[in-house]
């Protein structure tokens, strides 16, 4: 029997490094502007550009209109879930995450980190220390592009009746047939935006039970089994408004076999 395989290379992904020609753009979420104060002078004194917001509702029209080039978010915040606004930036792929901590409690920072932060420091930390953190997350950011930038160049193989996916460097990973059929119904709609429903119906047929939440860990799941085979996780893009894009460029190749 004839596979069914794909190659994809990945797209040409945006850039996080910050333009030589214009300042690091930080957005502060906090509403407790005294507490922070010191630490917003700090940034700026040290040549960053600041913006601040009491609430998300206050914070997504500017995340929306300039971005960031990184993200400053207390959780206690009082029109939404801190938690959940520190997992949807994550895993938009875009500006890292710092969660400053009101609180000194091991648990909140750790639940900080589970919940995507890139890092979380307790709201008493000297404005020097919190100016070195910011400068080392952009270092990483910026890092990170560039290698992104040169995975650009490679190539992954999915035998999707097996469930194999093998790197540009010969690893292979197995997926289940779960996190299979996900990645055959992202391959097989590279650059379309699929909202959860779309992917419901897709994996489930039209009248699909299963729900938004469902489909976010599932994705999880497939991201991780794909991060062991050279980074191919970020191949898939997490949109503001719920929906999911695999971001590459895609091959179909009958009866090639992954090694």
């Amino acid at each position: 029997m004839t596979a069914v395989a794909f190659e994809f290379a990945a797209g040409a992904a945006p850039s996080a490094q910050v333009p030589a020609h214009r300042a690091p753009r930080v957005l502060w979420i906090d509403s407790d502007s005294g507490a922070i104060e010191p630490g917003l002078d700090m940034l700026r004194r040290h040549g960053f550009e600041v913006a601040r917001a009491d609430t998300a509702a206050q914070a997504q029209p500017m995340l929306d209109a300039a971005g960031a080039d990184l993200v400053i978010l207390e959780t206690a915040l009082s029109d939404a879930d801190g938690l959940g606004l520190c997992r949807r930036l994550s895993e938009a792929d875009g500006a890292p995450v710092l969660v400053v901590a009101r609180a000194a409690d091991t648990l909140d920072r750790v639940a900080g980190l589970e919940f995507g932060a890139d890092d979380v420091l307790p709201k008493t930390i000297h404005p020097l220390e919190l100016l070195a953190r910011v400068r080392a997350l952009l270092r990483r950011a910026a890092r990170h592009a560039r290698q992104a930038a040169h995975a650009a160049l490679a190539t992954w193989r999915f035998d999707a009746e097996l469930g194999y996916v093998t790197s540009p460097s010969g690893r292979t990973v197995r997926l289940s047939p779960a996190d299979s059929a996900l990645l055959r119904a992202l391959v097989d709609r590279p650059g379309v935006v699929l909202p959860r429903e779309a992917l419901v119906a897709l994996l489930h047929g039209e009248g699909g039970v299963a729900g938004g939440r469902s489909i976010d860990a599932r994705v999880a799941r497939l991201r991780r089994a794909l991060s062991a085979c050279d980074g191919a996780g970020e191949l898939i893009k997490t949109l503001r408004g719920g929906g999911y894009l695999f971001q590459a460029q895609v091959t179909v190749r009958s009866g090639l076999v992954a090694a």
